[in-house]
């Protein structure tokens, strides 16, 4: 009824489902830009794109902007509770990450991780042959990294890479630093 002056433009992007379960999580956006409003008539409004950082398509959508604070100023501490999650995507489109890189937690308000929260990162042990026994055996989690959390959301939470210690993966472990 009452249109807002500003809205962003997003696509709908990658499913966020948890590894575990197969819980479906959420799904990200990617944003294309910020459109302003012009006029309507009837059912029908007329935007004009302000910015874009690609082709604006049928079926994007506006989204009217809303004033969101993000915190600037973080208290790293580790979360209330116990927290045993992965990652489940990253932003910069490969599949590993380094220092600075943001990523996907599959854990979030739910599981009451807050802004600040600093997690580990580990690595799942290899299983490999033990070639006395002919068992397989599983090697322990290798110490990867550790991320702080920016962002949460019910389901999932944004973390920032603080520092890493050998490559990063989507599916690599988070939990409570040790």
């Amino acid at each position: 009824a009452e249109p807002a002056n500003v809205y962003g433009v997003y696509r709908e992007g990658v499913n966020y489902l948890d590894p575990d379960t197969k819980e479906f999580l959420g799904f990200g956006v990617v944003d294309l830009g910020t459109a302003r409003f012009e006029n309507a008539e009837g059912d029908v409004a007329r935007f004009k794109l302000l910015t874009t950082s690609q082709d604006v398509r049928i079926n994007d959508r506006l989204i009217a902007t809303e004033e969101r604070k993000v915190e600037s100023v973080f208290y790293p501490k580790p979360p209330e509770g116990d927290i045993h999650g992965h990652i489940i995507h990253v932003f910069s489109g490969v599949r590993n990450v380094s220092q600075y890189d943001v990523v996907v937690l599959n854990r979030g308000e739910r599981e009451h991780l807050k802004v600040g929260d600093v997690l580990t990162i580990k690595g799942q042990g290899e299983i490999v042959k033990d070639h006395q026994t002919d068992e397989l055996v599983k090697l322990p989690d290798e110490r990867r990294g550790v991320l702080i959390v920016f962002r949460t959301f019910e389901k999932v939470s944004y973390g920032l890479i603080l520092r890493a210690q050998s490559p990063i993966k989507v599916g690599d472990i988070v939990e409570n630093p040790t």
